[in-house]
């Protein structure tokens, strides 16, 4: 598998001095896998000490939640491997004073046994520790009780707690029966989409079809506990959050803190989807959310999946939550947004297009048909407009097309009763419809084209020629491209052209438009000779030669539509 390492061996330190090298704050404990907060006070000045770690590969835990207010040392094993006792050790020698240090540990066999034995090697010493274990994964319940279960993502809510508890001064056994209730009333369950890989491994440690999730798993890519067909975000949101909820016993009217954590390769797109999807859930239940974040906080490597945690919280826990902090992977903030909607301001009413003038003209009769033939067109070419774009763009082309069809055959009729004021209106839809660099050029150029046949009545072909050519300036002053860029306006612009030249020919209109149809569909054809000078495809240079522009050959997709209409107008 592809990794940006140097040597298996060596990934852990180099991680670390990585780390290091981005936070003034922080320093690697000598030649041990060790990060340490500085500067520190006097060791007699010093509160309480709060020491987490484990197995690396879980970034940004634990090394991230350095900092005051939060560790006051991480503690990194090699990837998925507890740390040494020694480690350990020389971590609390470190950092701990006189009031001592807490052990905020995960609950894996491997880190209780290291964890525990460097807090008796410190106590006998004469540094008090105290050990407190993290045991969060509900997703256990019905196989073993608390002490038995994982520890897992909530384990970084824990730290922040207790780093702020410690931050404020107080004792050794006030810290850690904080940490003890914080662990106490945390719940956390995930998801896994695939396995995941190792530094130096061929392949992940389970892979998973295309139609199987796994439900409960742990953070050391370890399967879970049951393997489902994929859910939508929702549906999933639900699973997770019922199990959690039966498990703490959360009553309507609670509140708590909502954390959905990325286990280290799902983008943050999808975590704020399932955030989205949570809260709502738990405010179904009537379960308040006093705090919510979303983002990677405690990993799996590059496993595709994420986490639900909620922890009950009350008003002292929030202002521990609330405490500030250094630490760089602290993501911070957590206040909840209880409205997320604004009304959109009006536009003003000269500013809106002039869409109910009745002229008695007939306009709209003749152009509702027109449009629809071009929405038909789009919605057929649907699948060519893709395949062409995805080989030289996004992909997004065909879909872009088919919203503005979609936004078309919804402009009202009486919208239409006027060129200038259809061309307003269409602009208007696709503006609002088309996403990408397709809706601003198609809607500056009907705005163009609309302003040029403002208070014309009946206009002539010539006048229609004229805003035409006025629409497809506006496009290549929009854009910045030119004849020969690969773009739409090799379709365009031949178009216009032929066009002009037909009707100035005294040509008869229909004919006059069957010729700039037949100059679009040659000029978008001859774009698969050009190197593309502007838009996405640019980025391909060379590369893009063969393939014509999606743009152009949608262009004389929807004027080849317009013909029946052109030619019997």
């Amino acid at each position: 598998m592809k990794k940006l390492i140097n040597r298996p061996a060596s990934v852990v330190r180099e991680m670390l001095e990585g780390i290091a090298r981005q936070a003034p704050h922080v320093a690697i404990l000598g030649d041990e896998n060790v990060l340490v907060r500085r500067p520190e006070p006097d060791a007699a000045n010093r509160p309480v000490a709060i020491i987490s770690g484990g197995g690396s590969g879980h970034e940004p835990a634990h090394g991230g939640y350095v900092g005051n207010g939060m560790l006051s040392a991480a503690v990194c094993g090699e990837v998925f491997t507890s740390p040494s006792t020694d480690a350990v050790l020389a971590a609390i020698r470190a950092t701990a004073g006189p009031r001592g240090a807490v052990l905020i540990v995960k609950n894996y066999t491997g880190d209780r046994l290291n964890f525990g034995l460097a807090a008796e090697l410190a106590r006998a010493e004469g540094i008090p520790v105290e050990v407190v274990i993290v045991a969060d994964d509900v997703a256990l319940r019905k196989q073993a009780d608390r002490s038995q279960r994982r520890g897992i993502a909530g384990t970084v809510l824990v730290h922040k707690i207790t780093g702020a508890a410690a931050a404020r001064g107080l004792a050794l056994d006030e810290v850690a029966g904080i940490a003890r209730r914080a662990a106490a009333t945390l719940g956390t369950m995930g998801v896994a989409l695939d396995g995941c890989t190792l530094p130096g491994a061929d392949h992940s440690g389970f892979t998973l079809a295309d139609d199987e999730i796994e439900l409960g798993l742990g953070i050391h890519g370890e399967k879970g506990v049951e393997r489902t067909a994929p859910l939508s975000a929702d549906a999933l949101a639900d699973v997770l959050i019922a199990n959690i909820v039966d498990d703490m016993a959360l009553r309507p009217g609670e509140r708590v803190a909502l954390l959905v954590n990325g286990l280290g390769a799902t983008p943050q797109m999808e975590l704020g989807i399932v955030l989205r999807a949570a809260f709502d859930n738990l405010s179904r239940r009537d379960i308040g959310v006093a705090r919510a974040w979303s983002g990677t906080l405690l990993s799996a490597l590059d496993m595709p999946g994420c986490s639900i945690s909620l922890l009950r919280v009350d008003d002292a826990t929030l202002g521990l939550l609330d405490a500030p902090t250094d630490a760089r992977a602290w993501p911070g903030g957590g206040a909840v947004n209880g409205d997320i909607r604004i009304d959109v301001p009006a536009a003003p009413l000269d500013a809106r297009p002039a869409v109910e003038r009745a002229s008695g003209s007939g306009w709209a009769r003749r152009i509702a048909p027109a449009l629809n033939a071009v929405a038909d067109a789009l919605v057929a070419h649907e699948p060519t407009l893709t395949d062409l774009d995805s080989q030289a763009g996004d992909g997004d082309l065909g879909v872009s097309m088919t919203c503005a069809a979609h936004a078309i055959r919804d402009v009202p009729e009486a919208a239409l009763d006027t060129p200038d004021g259809a061309l307003a209106a269409l602009g208007a839809a696709l503006r609002r419809a088309i996403a990408g660099s397709s809706g601003p050029f198609y809607a500056t150029a009907l705005m163009r084209a609309s302003r040029h046949l403002a208070g014309i009545e009946q206009p002539a072909a010539k006048d229609w020629a004229a805003a035409f050519a006025h629409a497809v300036q506006a496009i290549g002053e929009l854009g910045g491209a030119k004849a020969g860029d690969r773009t739409m306006l090799d379709a365009l612009l031949p178009a216009v052209s032929a066009f002009e030249d037909a009707l100035n020919a005294g040509r008869a209109p229909g004919d006059a438009w069957e010729a700039a149809v037949a100059a679009a569909q040659q000029g978008a054809q001859e774009t698969a000779k050009m190197t593309p000078r502007a838009g996405r495809a640019s980025y391909l240079g060379a590369r893009a030669v063969g393939i014509p522009d999606g743009g152009a050959v949608a262009v004389a997709c929807w004027l080849a539509a317009l013909t029946p209409h052109v030619r019997g107008g």
